[in-house]
């Protein structure tokens, strides 16, 4: 017996020794976990984590799985940041992360569409930390005054109304001088400029307002009728088609509105094409036919073309008196042959 219990001690001192050499692994075991979703709660995958130190310089990477979760483990003891990057959103990243034995932890984001490749704060040189700063102070002092902008513009929109161009022009300085980048505010300061009969400096303001807002075909549809006015054609029918390659769904507005500027020019038969262009866009567009008419009936050769027209303008018109107008032109245009 005696003999036995000595073959036996060893061995038990031997799974002792294993148990405790085993807990220093099992207690550098730190994990970093968490999970990333968009604004609607949905999971991101394939998101890019990276885990680096910032103690001590050293870099851990993984990705999210289809649930949007990722995990690391064996992270070693120390301070460190969770950057995320994930295609369609802007990165994002948590500070101060230190891992323990005790519990995992948890870092999670929710991202916000845009740019990936956006740099965050600890990416920037100084140089480019100087740029964002002033370009915040920027935005900060623009908040600010937007009350008050918002006020004189608002101001300038009800004088408009009651037909005091000069005093709204005023209100709409005084707009400008707190913020001078707002374009619609040139815009409505050009239509009361064009008015009150001050066309140049209309045509400036326009300018201004596009040059801010290259995107929006209303504004060059204004321009073109201006253009118009002041007898530049070329530029007012570059500017109507302009409109119209911008907002194809307005299109037939806009080559009316070219029709017309032309008319006034006395170049029916360019008008006459213009106004094809806007059936084109717009077949129920009842004025474009009866214009159309109009500029076709003055050529002999195109005068039963002219009666089309006029007799589709009938057909769909909802103006009883221009109706019976282009019937007594159909009348005295002849019998269609």
């Amino acid at each position: 017996m005696v003999q036995s219990i000595r073959r036996c001690g060893p061995i038990v001192v031997t799974l002792i020794l294993v148990t405790l050499f085993a807990l220093p692994l099992m207690a550098q075991n730190r994990i970093v976990k968490g999970k990333v979703t968009n604004e609607k709660g949905e999971p991101v995958q394939g998101a890019v984590i990276k885990i680096q130190g910032t103690d001590v310089k050293r870099e851990y990477s993984t990705k999210t799985d289809k649930k949007g979760e990722y995990i690391y483990m064996g992270i070693p003891f120390g301070e460190y940041r969770v950057v995320v990057r994930a295609q369609g959103y802007l990165p994002d990243y948590a500070q101060g992360v230190k891992p323990t034995i005790a519990a995992d932890s948890e870092v999670s984001f929710q991202l916000k569409p845009g740019q990936s490749d956006v740099k965050l704060p600890f990416e920037m040189s100084q140089e480019e930390i100087s740029r964002v700063k002033e370009e915040m102070q920027k935005a900060e002092k623009q908040k600010a005054a937007s009350a008050e902008v918002k006020a004189f513009f608002d101001a300038g929109l009800q004088l408009a109304q009651q037909g005091k161009y000069a005093e709204a022009i005023e209100q709409y300085d005084k707009a400008l001088e707190k913020d001078s980048e707002q374009p619609y505010i040139h815009a409505q300061k050009a239509d009361a400029l064009s008015r009150s009969d001050k066309l140049p400096q209309a045509l400036e303001e326009y300018q201004k307002a596009i040059a801010l807002k290259p995107d929006d075909a209303a504004m060059y549809t204004n321009m073109g009728v201006l253009l118009g006015k002041m007898g530049k054609v070329a530029e007012s029918q570059e500017s109507f088609k302009k409109a119209a390659s911008i907002n194809p769904a307005a299109a037939g507005q806009n080559f009316y509105n070219l029709g017309a500027t032309l008319v006034n020019s006395g170049r029916a038969a360019e008008a006459a094409e213009a106004f094809k262009q806007a059936i084109a866009a717009d077949p129920n567009f009842a004025e474009a036919y009866y214009q159309l008419g109009m500029c076709l009936s003055g050529n002999q050769a195109t005068i039963p073309d002219a009666i089309k027209a006029l007799e589709k303008y009938i057909q769909i018109s909802k103006n009883p008196e221009q109706v019976e107008v282009a019937k007594q032109i159909i009348a005295a245009l002849g019998p269609k042959k």
